[in-house]
């Protein structure tokens, strides 16, 4: 499968990306950005990790791990930028043919090369998902197998070491996406059996928070300050106002991801290539560009100066300019 990477600062017009990220079949499935010409995409290349760097022009694969014989089905779920000699974070996980079981993966990008960073012990039985910036720490986030007995994974990264962090019993539980706007303002979302399940860290503990009723989980999460954060599942776009999360009636039918630039520029996309803008009183329609249009899938966002980024299915393209095709007042309901 092809896979997609677009930006979106305001101003100009579509413009093509050249889609060759790898020689290898790949699939993207995480994006981090600094700026335009400062881009990762991370996912996985012939069942292993695939992390590369737009710089503006080109794609570049950067040196690495050695692939591992003995893993299968290796990628990169989440990838995130960080500050301090560790300059980005990327998590994800395969399976481990020789000791038979599901183990996670951490990178670390010091500015000329990853390296692979060791998981707190046992590291083994889970996979990470996502991972975010937090201070001068990160957050990962992921799952235990068997799935239905392990429940909900999270680690933290200090600046210094890798260390889990006790969660909530929550045995069917998965979290597939985390975001922070402080170190004591911490959001994860996933799922609790086939429903939405929403986590919060507060500083000292994580605990879990009351989710609107959704059929299907929660893919992911936007944290933008205390009072603000958005997260997204399927066919719900719920909203986070300090108090309770509530569901706001949104133009979108099946979203996947969820990025912000502010409390007045939240992007969401998904699947038949759905964006949607809200410039904190409405709701738009924003259309793919040509010729991706409603075969796109969008599955992963991140956030850039005067713009965001997201990754997807078929063509690489950057888009420079919102195609606006209609409005809907930002609307909520329990």
């Amino acid at each position: 499968m092809k896979s997609a990477v677009m930006v979106l600062p305001g101003g100009t017009t579509w413009q093509p990306i050249d889609p060759a990220v790898a020689d290898a079949p790949h699939l993207l499935s995480a994006v981090a950005a600094a700026s335009p010409t400062d881009i990762w995409v991370a996912g996985h290349a012939d069942q292993q990790p695939l992390l590369a760097r737009w710089d503006g022009s080109s794609w570049v694969v950067p040196p690495g791990p050695e692939p591992e014989a003995a893993l299968v089905g290796a990628g990169i779920q989440g990838i995130a930028l960080t500050s301090g000699p560790v300059r980005a974070i990327a998590v994800g996980g395969g399976y481990d043919r020789l000791g038979g079981t599901e183990v996670p993966l951490i990178r670390h990008w010091n500015g000329s090369s990853w390296s692979a960073s060791a998981a707190p012990e046992p590291a083994s039985d889970y996979v990470l998902t996502d991972v975010t910036a937090a201070g001068v720490g990160a957050w990962a986030v992921g799952h235990g197998f068997p799935w239905g007995a392990a429940g909900p994974v999270a680690l933290h990264w200090s600046g210094t070491d890798w260390q889990a962090v006790p969660m909530p019993q929550i045995p069917k539980g998965k979290l597939l996406a985390v975001s922070a706007s402080g170190p004591d303002d911490v959001w994860a979302v996933g799922a609790d059996d086939r429903a939405g399940l929403i986590m919060h860290y507060d500083g000292r503990a994580w605990a879990r928070v009351p989710c609107p009723s959704t059929r299907f989980p929660l893919t992911d999460v936007i944290a933008i300050a205390p009072d603000e954060a958005w997260a997204v599942g399927r066919d719900r776009v719920l909203q986070w106002n300090g108090r309770k999360w509530k569901r706001v009636k949104a133009p979108i039918t099946a979203a996947n991801t969820i990025t912000a630039t502010a409390p007045d520029d939240v992007w969401v996309a998904g699947g038949h290539g759905e964006l949607a803008h809200y410039d904190g009183h409405r709701w738009t329609v924003a259309t793919s560009p040509q010729p991706m249009g409603d075969s796109t899938v969008w599955l992963a966002s991140a956030s850039v100066p005067d713009g965001v980024c997201m990754v997807g299915s078929h063509q690489v393209v950057r888009a420079t300019a919102m195609d606006t095709d209609s409005t809907i007042s930002a609307q909520s309901s329990d």
